[in-house]
Parts: structure tokens; C-alpha cells; sequence
């Protein structure tokens, strides 16, 4: 009572408690970074390579010192703006948020049996993020590395390969996958995010929900309606290699009637980096040393249309590229890569009484690929003295269609219990498969022009995959505080059979403050087309006879909210894959087989304080030991340790500034590369907007890789010896209008 009154008196006489509480909650991220510095001093060597350079350690100092900074501007700000929504005050702390990747059904991800994260539109903004890779280098788990053809990979738990195919990804539910890859990065790498109103990423498989490809991730994009903008938002930016980028965002209702939709169009010549060495070096035919490139243009147009439970949603995505430095690892002159990817979808909502839903979708997708590669350069020369004047050209091209439908039924059984259960058919065609070279495709011997094997030797073939899909799943809320979801999926495909994929979810929130969440669930990654069907090629071919990938996953996730301004989870993964799919070298050409597995073990770490009106911090930790399962050889080209730094400021109502840090270890180079592992490197980013200085017009300038730091992604063995430079400080300015 006496405590109460005294509380009461302070209040009275206009003190307010807040800096004590957040000064409290510094003590504890105080205690926190001192803990972390000293196990990060201990972790200074990663495989005798030392983490802390010079310049590292002046760049620690400095995004130390300028944290320690913005957090003692916070206790200033904190109490800004009490009227503040929920949503703004608590700007990344994601366990309310409401999601549907987890269940297929709204559930906040507290309750989702996942270890899931979440970014949403507006951290997109104040990280001055551009493309979907770049977000996901800031989830705990993610990593992205640059290809030899300039496409940006993404590596999940401790696994990249090429196309990113153990990564399912959506666009508000819908498969963006391509079949030709198994991935995105064909198309997708580079997804504008200027129309997203969150991400939800799930850590780990998902295969009982959305079947193939879901092996290590599920990364579901929700774009944004008439909820978040009404009229139009044009957006303009240019910066660093004379990139400029147009966005128009609009939404409108009329009536019943729901209009929403953007357009984007992106131009750059890309960063080029000094090459000195690809794999025709030294040859006088190699253009090495030379620069690479990296010229990209795309155009992106996205539709939704909504009547009452009504909802068609389309896409249309046109690119052209350069290629970095070339398919066949060596510097060239005319290659272009051109790709162009449709989708439209019709979705019926209809209830029957309260307890009953049913979700009817049917959709269409196509994708063609349409490529110009110079795989050697003007004057090159073979091992058999055989002379190429106008280089080693090919012309490849062919089209896929997916038409699909599937049907979601949600039946409330009782309170506190909710069934799923859905059936889903695809039908995958790809067909118009062209072929034109200068030298023979499979004896390599040099001819007069180009000529036009699509009858005789075509690269792939005409093909076609069935799906037909079962899947159900009940959550039970078994008490207030105790979840248990459990559920199973059957995928059977016309080629290599069926496949049966479970998963068990229990959540315990056991004490107020504190949650735990134990998880099993096995998935796969069914072959790709490129993988099965490339046939006629002098270097490497395709194995009709190969089976899916397979993943058995166990996950722990511990949760806990040290003060309502700080929260921090913990995770920890075990993954076993079997029947990996791997290109053999041991034969002549290189074949794709099943071969060996993997064993994944790693934990996530993550700490976020949030002291409302856009001032908060966030740090998260991710370590991933990779290793074949048959000679224990760790996996190569992902580090075992990364980082995320990060700390937010809002200055009143006109500004807010970002700085985020990102650090990674070594990175281990494939079993019989002689050269040393990729050392750790440490990028700075920092994001300026300044808002609410004119109506409706907001301004952002971000700087990334603030000290140009140099650093390199990892190039196979027997390739590029000195591997992929990438890019050094860059900026943006953008400027952004609402009307």
C-alpha cells in the first residue's frame, strides 16, 4: 500500500517512471554485450583465421561507440508520442504479429509451431533494405552468396547451393519456385520490396504445409492492399552505378470493390570489380585481367483484385541481365540472360456456418527462359588446338506453364480445437525447347554459324510432372498456456512416386514472461528438370533416375521477456538430410545422383529492445556446423558464425536514422581446395530518412558498406582462383511522394 502511494505521489507531482525502467532495461543490454564481447574475444580465431583485423576493430570501436550513443539518446525519447499505437511502440517485436505461413491460418507467432521471423514494411524502410536477399541477410539462419552469373544465392542453416532450392518462397501464398532450378534466383533474387507489408520467414522445413522445395525454409512475402494505402505512392531513387529505380504503389475501394497493385522498373550498370584471373587465364584468348558486369534492367507489375469474398491476384515480372563474369567461369563480351515469369490466381472464400470454411484456389504460371551465353570468348582456343574466332556461343530457350487448384477446408471442431484439411493438383508442362550453337553440343567441334539442333540434340526435353497432394492438420489449444499441433502431407508425383511428410509442434508458455516450443518435421526437395532432363552436353548431364531429397529436422525454441522493453529468444536445430542431390564428378560428363547426406546442427540467438516512437536495437547470433555425413568433410562456402547489429533512433516526428552492422566468419572452402578458407569481414549500413516536413513527401539516403570494406564470395575450386569481389560503399537517395 505504501509502495502504491508512493508511486501515486510521484505521478502526482509529474515524475515520470519511465527512465528508470529504461535504464534498468540498459542494465541488462549492458550486461548482454559485455557477456557477448567476451565470448566473441574468445571465438577470435575460426579455424586459424583471425576474426579482428586492425581496421575491424577500429570499425567495432566505432559502431560501439556510436550504439552506446543512440541508446542514451533513447532514454530522451522514449516517452515521445504517448498516444502511440500498439504497432508503433512495439515496432520488432514480432511475437503479436499476426501471420498465416506457420498454420495457413491467422495466428500470432507466438502461438505458431515455428521458429519464425518476421520483418515488416516498416524496418524494411528504416534498414534502407532493396531487395528480398538483402532482407534476408538480417534473419539469424540466412546467408547470400554471389554466383559466377551474378545472382545473389541464398544459403539456410548451414547449406548453400545453387539456385537456392532448399528454400521455399511465396508471394502471398502463392509458389514462386521455378521447376527448371527447384529456386528463385533465376527471377526472384532480387524481388522488390518497395509493396511488402511483412515477411514471414520460417526456420526450417515446411514440406507438411507446402510440399517440395520446403527443406530448410519457407520465406512468405505478404504484399501490400487497399488496408495500407489509399490512392497512390510514387516513389524515385537513384545512386551508385548510375542506378535509378520508378515504383508507383496505388490502392483504392470502391464499394465492395478492392483495387491494389504496384509497378516498378530498376536500371543499373551494376558494380564491376577487376578480375585478374578467370579460368582461361593465362591464355592470350582470356580476357582476364578485365572487369566484370553486371547490367541489369527488370520491370515488375503486380495486381490484386478483391469483390466481397471474390480475390484475383497477378504478377508479371520481364528481366534482362549481364552476366558477372560468364557461365563458363571466363570473362565475355555477349552474353545476356533474359527471363520472364507470369502468375494469376483466383481465390473463393466461403463460409459455411461458423465453424466451417472452405478455401477453393486455381492457378496458372509460366515461365520462360530465353538466354544468350558466350561461353568462351572471340579467338579461343581449345586443348585440341581447335580455333574458335568468334568464341563458343549458344542460344537456349524453352517455356514452363503450371496450372494448379487446390481446395482448403478449416473446420472449428470445438473451442480451443482447429482442423485442416486441403487436397491439391498440379500439372507442370515444359515444352517449345530451342537450341542454337557455333560448335557441336556434344563433340565441342567448332562450326562455320550458328546452328539449330532443337530436333537432333536438344539441351532438355519435353517434359511433363504431375502432383497430386493430401495434407491435414489440428491444433489444439489444450489449455491457456499449452498448444499442440499436429499434422501430415502425402505428395505423389508421376515420376519417382509418393512422398509423406509429418510435423508435431508443442508450445508451452510455462511461465508468464517465458515460452518454449519443441518441433519435429521431416521434408523434401523434389528433383529439378534441370537436373533430371539436361542431356547432350559435353560437360555435365541429367539423371531421370534420381530421387528427392529428404530432411528429418528437431527444433528447441526457448523465449523470454527480461522487461516489457527487451526480449530475447534462443533456438536450437538439428538437421539430418539424406540422398542429396550433388553433381558427381567422378564421372564423364559430370552427372547429378543421390549421394550422401548431411548433419546440420547450429543455434539462433536473438535480443531485441523496443522503447517505443522508433527507437529500439536488435542483435541476433547464428552459429551452423555443417558436415557430409559419409567422410564428415564440413560444407563448404557458409560461415559458422554471423551476426546481426542493429540500432533504430527517431528523432520527434521530421527523422529517423538506422545503423546496422553485419558480421560474418570464415567461410570454408570444398573438400580438396587447397586454398585458404574466405576470411570473416565486418559491413556497416546507415539509413537516413527525414519525414513530415512537407506533406505527404518523405526523403531517404542510405550509405552501404560505409567503410568500403573489400570482400569476397567464394568461387569453386578449378574456377575463378581469387573468387568473386564484391562491392564496395554505395548509396542511395530516394525520394517518395503519397497522393
Amino acid at each position: 500500500m505504501r509502495k502504491f502511494l508512493f508511486i501515486q505521489s510521484l505521478k502526482n507531482y509529474g515524475f515520470c517512471l519511465k527512465p528508470i525502467k529504461f535504464f534498468h532495461s540498459f542494465w541488462h543490454v549492458f550486461c548482454f554485450s559485455y557477456i557477448n564481447l567476451i565470448i566473441y574475444n574468445e571465438l577470435k580465431l575460426f579455424n586459424n583465421e583471425i576474426l579482428n583485423s586492425k581496421s575491424m576493430l577500429k570499425y567495432g570501436f566505432i559502431l560501439f561507440s556510436l550504439l552506446c550513443f543512440m541508446l542514451s539518446y533513447l532514454a530522451n525519447s522514449s516517452a515521445q508520442d504517448e498516444e502511440t499505437g500498439l504497432e508503433d511502440i512495439f515496432a520488432i517485436f514480432t511475437e503479436e504479429e499476426i501471420v498465416v505461413s506457420a498454420l495457413k491460418r491467422p495466428r500470432t507467432v507466438l502461438k505458431s509451431p515455428a521458429i519464425m521471423s518476421v520483418i515488416t514494411a516498416k524496418q524494411i524502410k528504416q534498414l534502407g533494405l532493396r531487395t528480398l536477399t538483402d532482407v534476408l541477410d538480417i534473419v539469424p539462419g540466412f546467408d547470400t552468396s554471389l554466383s559466377v552469373t551474378g545472382k545473389k544465392e541464398i544459403a539456410a542453416r548451414g547449406i548453400l547451393d545453387s539456385a537456392s532450392q532448399k528454400v521455399k518462397v511465396l508471394i502471398d501464398g502463392h509458389s514462386i519456385n521455378d521447376v527448371w532450378s527447384g529456386g528463385i534466383t533465376n527471377n526472384h533474387e532480387d524481388l522488390v520490396v518497395e509493396n511488402i507489408k511483412r515477411i514471414e520467414i520460417i526456420r526450417g522445413p515446411g514440406s507438411a504445409l507446402y510440399g517440395q522445395n520446403a527443406l530448410l525454409a519457407v520465406v512468405n512475402i505478404i504484399t501490400k492492399d487497399t488496408d495500407d494505402i489509399d490512392g497512390f505512392q510514387w516513389t524515385t531513387s537513384g545512386g551508385t552505378f548510375d542506378t535509378q529505380n520508378y515504383n508507383m504503389l496505388f490502392g483504392k475501394e470502391y464499394g465492395d470493390l478492392r483495387i491494389s497493385g504496384f509497378f516498378d522498373f530498376f536500371d543499373t550498370k551494376g558494380f564491376s570489380k577487376k578480375i585478374k584471373q578467370d579460368i582461361l587465364f593465362p591464355n592470350t584468348f582470356s580476357k582476364s585481367p578485365g572487369r566484370s558486369k553486371n547490367r541489369k534492367e527488370k520491370t515488375d507489375l503486380n495486381l490484386k483484385l478483391s469483390y466481397n469474398n471474390l480475390e484475383i491476384k497477378g504478377k508479371y515480372t520481364k528481366k534482362r541481365r549481364k552476366d558477372y563474369i560468364g557461365v563458363g567461369d571466363a570473362l565475355n563480351d555477349e552474353t545476356i540472360l533474359r527471363t520472364t515469369y507470369i502468375f494469376t490466381e483466383l481465390i473463393y472464400r466461403l463460409g459455411l456456418g461458423e465453424k466451417f470454411i472452405i478455401i477453393p484456389k486455381i492457378y496458372y504460371d509460366q515461365f520462360n527462359w530465353d538466354p544468350l551465353f558466350e561461353q568462351r570468348p572471340d579467338g579461343f582456343v581449345d586443348s585440341f588446338g581447335r580455333p574458335f574466332p568468334d568464341g563458343q556461343k549458344g542460344l537456349t530457350t524453352f517455356k514452363q506453364r503450371t496450372i494448379g487448384f487446390e481446395n482448403q477446408l478449416n473446420y472449428n471442431v470445438f473451442e480451443g480445437n482447429e482442423l485442416t484439411f486441403g487436397f491439391q493438383y498440379e500439372w507442370i508442362h515444359q515444352h517449345d525447347i530451342r537450341s542454337s550453337f557455333n560448335f557441336h553440343p556434344v563433340t565441342n567441334a567448332p562450326l562455320a554459324s550458328m546452328t539449330d539442333f532443337s530436333k537432333d540434340l536438344p539441351f532438355t526435353r519435353k517434359a511433363t510432372r504431375q502432383i497430386l497432394t493430401l495434407y491435414l492438420q489440428d491444433e489444439w489449444n489444450i489449455t491457456k498456456d499449452i498448444d499442440l499441433t499436429v499434422g501430415v502431407r502425402h505428395d505423389r508425383f508421376t515420376r519417382f512416386g509418393g512422398t509423406t511428410n509429418p510435423r508435431f509442434g508443442f508450445i508451452w508458455r510455462f511461465i508468464e514472461d517465458a515460452h518454449l516450443k519443441l518441433l519435429f518435421a521431416t521434408a523434401f526437395r523434389a528433383p529439378s528438370f534441370q537436373e533430371l532432363f539436361t542431356t547432350n552436353n559435353p560437360v555435365r548431364i541429367g539423371n531421370p533416375n534420381l530421387d528427392p531429397e529428404k530432411i528429418n529436422t528437431v527444433e528447441v525454441g526457448l523465449g523470454y521477456n527480461f522487461t516489457s522493453h527487451i526480449r530475447g529468444n534462443i533456438n536450437y536445430f538439428f538437421n539430418r538430410i539424406r540422398d542429396r542431390i550433388v553433381l558427381d564428378t567422378a564421372s564423364d560428363p559430370d552427372q547429378f545422383q543421390n549421394l550422401g547426406g548431411a548433419r546440420i546442427k547450429g543455434v539462433e540467438a536473438e535480443l531485441k529492445g523496443d522503447f517505443g516512437s522508433d527507437n529500439y536495437f536488435y542483435a541476433n547470433y547464428t552459429f551452423q556446423d555443417a558436415e557430409e555425413t559419409r567422410e564428415r568433410n564440413r560444407l563448404a562456402d557458409v560461415p559458422i558464425h554471423k551476426a546481426n547489429l542493429g540500432v533504430n533512433v527517431g528523432f520527434w516526428k521530421y527523422a529517423n536514422a538506422h545503423l546496422h552492422s553485419f558480421i560474418s566468419g570464415p567461410r570454408p572452402r570444398e573438400d580438396g581446395d587447397t586454398r585458404r578458407d574466405l576470411p570473416s569481414y565486418a559491413l556497416v549500413n546507415l539509413t537516413f530518412i527525414g519525414r513530415n516536413f512537407m506533406d505527404n513527401f518523405e526523403i531517404r539516403g542510405s550509405v552501404f558498406n560505409l567503410f568500403d570494406k573489400s570482400y569476397d564470395d567464394p568461387a569453386p575450386q578449378d574456377t575463378v582462383p581469387a573468387d568473386y569481389p564484391q562491392p564496395g560503399r554505395s548509396f542511395v537517395v530516394e525520394l517518395r511522394y503519397k497522393f
